[in-house]
């Protein structure tokens, strides 16, 4: 676990849910609707940061829409994720 001055988070959220604030997040694009994520998030009942893989599906409006089911992609997909997920900071 990062010590607070070590913490990636940055002064504004990407995002904020009941749940979680989601810091930064890396994504891929699986398909047309399809979303794979890496996810830099504080879970707001623990006070804890923590990394989140997430799958999306995209609404009509082009809107994220957390799918709650397991993460499933190809090599390559998982290699641009991970990728992704360091040039943001987001894993080490």
């Amino acid at each position: 676990m990062r010590t607070p001055e070590e913490k990636f988070t940055s002064n504004s959220p990407e995002h904020e849910t009941e749940y979680c604030t989601i810091w930064k997040r890396a994504t891929v694009k699986l398909e047309d609707d399809r979303v794979a994520a890496i996810e830099l998030i504080t879970v707001k009942e623990l006070n804890r940061e923590e990394i989140r893989f997430a799958y999306y599906k995209l609404d009509e409006k082009g809107k994220l829409r957390l799918i709650p089911r397991p993460l499933d992609v190809t090599h390559s997909e998982l290699n641009q994720l991970i990728a992704e997920a360091k040039e943001k900071k987001i894993i080490d």
